[in-house]
């Protein structure tokens, strides 16, 4: 969806700064799929390996997918400023400010690095019956997180 916010506002001369985070993937559902005992499954951009996509789990890196999020941005019209580090994303929001058309402020990150639960979790309950190993204990650790719920009227 991305392309037609950018598309439309070089049509029609209306300026977006848009801040687009790659996680090459999925990353908040490929957190949900780990924290249910099923290793992010479908939640990377890589190609199938031995005719399965990989998950999370230990062993060689699956080779990635040619993705290029920046350069389909270029290819719509909008000006890219790549950051990789802190200090690169706030000289980029000043830069993005001063040009005068849509600019998107591209930043790859950490799939894997999250923010706190903030005392909070996804009440996604794991399979009852599995044969994985993993699954089995993410379902006992969500009967024992659902006894500590509270609701609130």
């Amino acid at each position: 969806m991305l392309g037609n916010e950018i598309i439309t506002s070089i049509q029609e001369g209306y300026k977006l700064t848009i801040i687009l985070m790659d996680n090459s993937g999925f990353n908040s559902i490929g957190g949900l799929s780990r924290s249910l005992g099923q290793q992010g499954f479908g939640t990377r951009y890589v190609y199938p390996r031995q005719g399965r996509l990989p998950g999370d789990e230990p062993g060689p890196a699956p080779k990635p997918l040619p993705v290029d999020l920046a350069m389909n941005a270029r290819g719509l019209g909008a000006h890219v400023i790549e950051c990789r580090t802190y200090d690169d994303f706030t000289a980029a929001l000043a830069q993005a400010r001063a040009i005068p058309h849509t600019t998107l402020i591209y930043i790859r990150n950490d799939r894997y690095a999250g923010v706190g639960g903030y005392e909070s979790w996804w009440d996604v309950p794991p399979a009852e019956v599995s044969e994985m190993p993993a699954v089995r204990k993410a379902r006992k650790a969500w009967e024992a997180r659902r006894k500590l719920e509270r609701y609130y009227c």
